[in-house]
C-alpha cells in the first residue's frame, strides 16, 4: 500500500470517522463565545473550556501540548526545532436567532454536521489533530514539526496570536484552514473609519442604519417632522410613533468582503427621503446616500484596483445621527499595495466639504504570496489530488489569521460545491445553521496529510 492508499484508508476506517464526529460533537457543545477576562483567562471561561476539551482530546491520542496562559494553546507533533504551523481556531460567534436544530450540539443530518463552529473553525480543528493522528499513528516522521495552534480571540480581534508571538517563534510557514480551498495567496487590508458630520437639521430628528461595521446595511430608519403623505414602496415602510413619522428601509445585507450581494438599506432610506423632499441633494444626507450606494469607493475618492486583487470595496455598514451629531461607519478592503495612511487622506479630502472628520477605528494589513511559491505549489497539488480538479490559488477580501502570523496563507477547508446545501443566508460561517459537509470533514483531513508530506520533500 502506497501513502496515497494509505491516507485513503485511514480516513475510510468507521472507527476513525466515528471519533472524528464525536470529538466534533464534543467541541461543539461549548458556547466558546469570547467574552471579558475572568482571573486568569484572558476570553472568559467558557473559551478556556474549550481549550481544556481540546488538550484533553490531544492527550488522548499521545501529542504534547503548550498552554500559553489561554490566550491560546499548541498541539505538537515532532521534535525538531523548524515547525510547520496549522493555525485554527475554537471561538465562535454568538448563534444568534433561526436555528432549524440546537446550535450547541451537533446534529448529523444526512452527509451535513450542523452545529456553531463547524464550519468556523472547530470543525478544521479536528480536522488537522486527526491529521496529526494519521501522521503519529502509522508511524510517519516528517522532517519539521507540526504545531497546531488553537486560538481564542479571532472572531474578535486575535489579540491571542498577538500574544503567541511574544512568548513563541512563529513556524517557518503555516496555513490556516479558516477560508476555502485550494490555497487564498492574498488578503485585502481591512481599514475601518468613522466620519463624523455636523449634527441633522430639519425634519429628520433621528437617522439610524446598519447593525455591525464589516457587513452592508440590511435595515435603516428615521424618525422626522413632516405634514407631508408619505407612501409605503417595496423597500419603504411608513409608520408613526410617539416620536413622529418612522420611515424604514428594507435591503439586503451581506458581508462587507463580498458587496456585491447586498444592497444598502441605508442608500435605500436616504433616496427616499431626497425623493420626497425631506432631505437635499448636494447636501451631507446626499453625500451619505451616494458613497453607501456604491462599493467601489468612487464617492470617497479611493476607488483602486490591480490584476491581483480586482478592486477595492467600501462599505457603509452603520448611520446613527441626531440633533448632537452624525456618524457614518466605512469598512474598506483595499490593495495591499497602498498604505492605508493614503487611503485615509483621500477620504478627509472628500469629506471635508461636508464639515466631515475622519477617525480610523480598526486596520490591518493584507498579504500576498506569489502564485509560484513553491510551498503553495504543495498545497495546490495535494487539494487537486484529493478533490480531482484543477485548482488555481486566489484572494479575497476576506481576513484571516493569515494576516496575523507571519509566512502564513489561507487554505481551506470549506468546498466550494458543498456550499449551498441550505439555500442563501443558511448553513454558513456566522450563519444559522452552520455546517461541514462529510465530504468537506474528512475530505480535508486527506487534503491536510497530502500537504504535509508534499511539504516535507520541499522543507
Amino acid at each position: 500500500m502506497n501513502i496515497t492508499e494509505a491516507i485513503n484508508a485511514y480516513f475510510q476506517r468507521p472507527d476513525i470517522r466515528k471519533q472524528a464526529i464525536e470529538d466534533l460533537s464534543a467541541i461543539v457543545s461549548i458556547p466558546s463565545v469570547a467574552s471579558d477576562a475572568e482571573g486568569i483567562y484572558p476570553y472568559g471561561k467558557v473559551c478556556a473550556e474549550a481549550l481544556d476539551k481540546a488538550a484533553e482530546l490531544a492527550k488522548k491520542y499521545g501529542f504534547t501540548v503548550e498552554n500559553h496562559e489561554y490566550h491560546c494553546m499548541s498541539v505538537l507533533y515532532g521534535d525538531s526545532e523548524n515547525e510547520i504551523g496549522i493555525v485554527t481556531h475554537l471561538d465562535v460567534v454568538p448563534a444568534g436567532d433561526g436555528w432549524s436544530v440546537e446550535p450547541y450540539a451537533l446534529t448529523v443530518d444526512g452527509n451535513l454536521l450542523l452545529g456553531r463552529g463547524t464550519h468556523d473553525d472547530k470543525g478544521p480543528f479536528i480536522q488537522s489533530l486527526y491529521t496529526l493522528r494519521f501522521f503519529k499513528e502509522n508511524g510517519i516522521k516528517l522532517p519539521f514539526t507540526v504545531r497546531l495552534i488553537l486560538g481564542s480571540d479571532e472572531e474578535v480581534g486575535s489579540s491571542d496570536l498577538e500574544y503567541f508571538v511574544t512568548v513563541r517563534k512563529p513556524p517557518m510557514f503555516s496555513f490556516t484552514p479558516d477560508s476555502e480551498f485550494p490555497v487564498c495567496i492574498g488578503e485585502k487590508g481591512i481599514l475601518s473609519v468613522e466620519v463624523e458630520f455636523p449634527a441633522l437639521e430639519g425634519e429628520i430628528k433621528a437617522i439610524c442604519g446598519g447593525t455591525v461595521t464589516n457587513a452592508v446595511a440590511g435595515t435603516a430608519y428615521a424618525i422626522v417632522e413632516t405634514e407631508k403623505e408619505l407612501a409605503n414602496t417595496e423597500f419603504i415602510t411608513v409608520s408613526k410613533d410617539e416620536n413622529g413619522t418612522r420611515i424604514s428601509a428594507k435591503g439586503k445585507a451581506c458581508h462587507a468582503a463580498m458587496p456585491e450581494s447586498g444592497v444598502n438599506a441605508i442608500a435605500l432610506l436616504i433616496s427616499y427621503l431626497i425623493e420626497n423632499g425631506i432631505a437635499e441633494i448636494g447636501k451631507t444626507l446626499a453625500f451619505i446616500r451616494d458613497s453607501a450606494e456604491e462599493y467601489l469607493g468612487k464617492t470617497l475618492g479611493i476607488n483602486a484596483e490591480n490584476a491581483d486583487f480586482g478592486y477595492l470595496t467600501c462599505v457603509g455598514g452603520v448611520i446613527n445621527g441626531d440633533g448632537q451629531k452624525l456618524v457614518q461607519s466605512y469598512n474598506i478592503r483595499y490593495l495591499p499595495e497602498t498604505p492605508y495612511e493614503e487611503i485615509v487622506s483621500a477620504i478627509d479630502c472628500s469629506v471635508s466639504a461636508y464639515g466631515g472628520k475622519v477617525k480610523v477605528t480598526s486596520q490591518s494589513d493584507g498579504y500576498f504570496v506569489s502564485a509560484d511559491d513553491k510551498k503553495i505549489k504543495a498545497l495546490t497539488d495535494a487539494c487537486e489530488s484529493v478533490l480531482g480538479i484543477e485548482c488555481k490559488p486566489y484572494t479575497m477580501g476576506g481576513g484571516t489569521y493569515a494576516r496575523w502570523l507571519p509566512n502564513t496563507v489561507a487554505f481551506g477547508s470549506a468546498i466550494e460545491s458543498e456550499r449551498m446545501y441550505l439555500g442563501d443566508e443558511r448553513g454558513g460561517p456566522h450563519q444559522r445553521d452552520e455546517y461541514i459537509s462529510e465530504k468537506e470533514f474528512f475530505g480535508g483531513m486527506e487534503i491536510y496529510s497530502r500537504a504535509l508530506l508534499n511539504l516535507s520533500e520541499i522543507l
